[in-house]
């Protein structure tokens, strides 16, 4: 969890830009899910922005299972009187072996509405886990789900558990281990006869390379020490108006102490280059190129702004850390944000949805109410990185954060790129030696 926020922070550093989103898109999880016979959709496509209903939650619970032939060749004779015929034979399963309750001795209210705690509940039990033994309660189903890594900041949402959520967190659950078992779902139901072999080789296939990308992600991660070239490009409209282009090359080093992180130290070096419409540029220049040199140590962030003067502000990451209440997550990417892994050359890319990430409640916690009245969305997130010898080498973000407020939208299209140039020992940062002149921020600039 702590990587993951040092992750989320140094961005928000070098980069200046936090963003949310609407509803994510896995559209890529139901695919997979459609390949081996457990996802159908509706006679309107896949319908992932709509909330799931408890008849729909229930069909996806035997599916996985492996009970649906089963479960089809039932005589109806639960209790129920509000169900429809093709809801009929997955609760009656469910009623039989004591998986699900009616709200009612007479109803099911198969149209209600399955909260993330339902589905994460039924997940459990699809993996063996039973809550009438003990093994979690409903109350705390999330909480459980997270600690066997079922759930996690990306596939599941509290707040708007969509369709969507439901396609992503039954992928997830496809690559979790059966309880008592060093096996996945997945291989549970190829053995049991629910999934045909040949259809489960692709995603068994999928799962094992993102493992072993994930793999490569965490010993990077615990690369204390690191040194990154980067590159930032944006160009901003109002409507359909350029407002300016910009980029941003430099030089990252980091050397982060993970028990204390205000003792960690950061280096930012590079130049800005700026092209502004003349209408904002006040008669000034419309052209601005200037070297930027920031700097973290001792829980002070440092900035030499060149002609502008050297400033420094106090930034705690242990106080700003540690208050943000994020679930674990590691510095894996979820299978579910995958969108794709192609092999060569000595190495993998994979290229995952950023969408997913920045519409999760993850960002929601991060931002809190720091927008109040403004909506940030984001469009075509994406990311591919490469992995080659257990490492990550190369990452690209891209993607466009429209920001609306007062009735206006200013469109940020944005292209990062940062390639890992070094780590461990490799890695020296030089601090200036003159931090001790810097001024605190005046509040005009801050």
């Amino acid at each position: 969890m702590k990587k993951m926020r040092i992750a989320l922070a140094s961005m928000l550093v070098a980069a200046g830009i936090t963003a949310t989103a609407g509803a994510a898109n896995f559209t890529n999880c139901a695919d997979r899910l459609k390949d081996v016979g457990l996802f159908q959709g509706t006679n309107q496509g896949y319908q992932l922005d709509k909330a799931p209903t408890r008849a729909e939650a229930s069909a996806m619970l035997v599916r996985l299972l492996g009970k649906e032939a089963e479960a089809e060749k039932l005589t109806y004779t639960a209790p129920f009187t509000d169900l429809k015929g093709w809801e009929k034979p997955y609760v009656q399963y469910l009623y039989d072996n004591g998986l699900a309750n009616g709200m009612s001795e007479t109803a099911y209210n198969p149209t209600g509405k399955c909260s993330a705690q339902m589905y994460t509940t039924f997940l459990l039990r699809a993996l063996g886990y039973s809550d009438a033994k003990g093994d979690f309660t409903y109350a705390k189903a999330l909480d459980f789900g997270e600690q066997v890594g079922l759930v996690d900041d990306v596939n599941c949402s509290t707040k708007n558990f969509l369709r969507d959520n439901v396609v992503a967190m039954s992928l997830t659950a496809l690559d979790t281990d059966v309880k008592g078992s060093d096996s996945i779902l997945l291989d549970k139901l190829v053995a049991d006869g629910a999934v045909d072999k040949t259809k489960a080789a692709s995603l068994g296939a999928f799962f094992a390379d993102a493992d072993t990308f994930n793999t490569a992600a965490k010993n990077t991660s615990a690369e204390s020490k690191m040194a990154m070239d980067m590159n930032i490009k944006a160009s901003v409209k109002l409507g359909t108006t350029k407002l300016l282009d910009m980029s941003m090359p430099m030089t990252v080093k980091t050397d982060m102490n993970l028990k204390e992180l205000d003792k960690s130290v950061m280096a930012f070096g590079g130049k800005l280059n700026m092209t502004i419409d003349p209408s904002l540029a006040n008669g000034g220049d419309t052209s601005i190129s200037q070297d930027i040199n920031y700097y973290f140590t001792n829980g002070t962030y440092y900035m030499d702004m060149g002609a502008q003067g050297k400033y420094k502000m106090a930034m705690s990451f242990d106080d700003v850390l540690n208050g943000m209440e994020i679930s674990a997550m590691n510095s894996s990417v979820p299978v579910s944000a995958i969108e794709s892994i192609t092999k060569g050359n000595g190495g993998m890319t994979v290229k995952y949805n950023m969408n997913s990430v920045f519409s999760s409640d993850l960002f929601d916690e991060l931002l809190g109410g720091m927008l109040d009245g403004v909506s940030i969305k984001t469009r075509d997130m994406n990311v591919t990185a490469k992995a080659v010898n257990g490492m990550l080498t190369d990452t690209a973000i891209s993607g466009t954060v429209d920001i609306t407020a007062e009735g206006e939208t200013i469109s940020a299209t944005l292209n990062a790129t940062a390639k890992v140039t070094a780590t461990g020992d490799a890695v020296k940062i030089t601090l200036p030696t003159d931090l001790d002149s810097y001024v605190d921020l005046p509040t005009e600039i801050n």
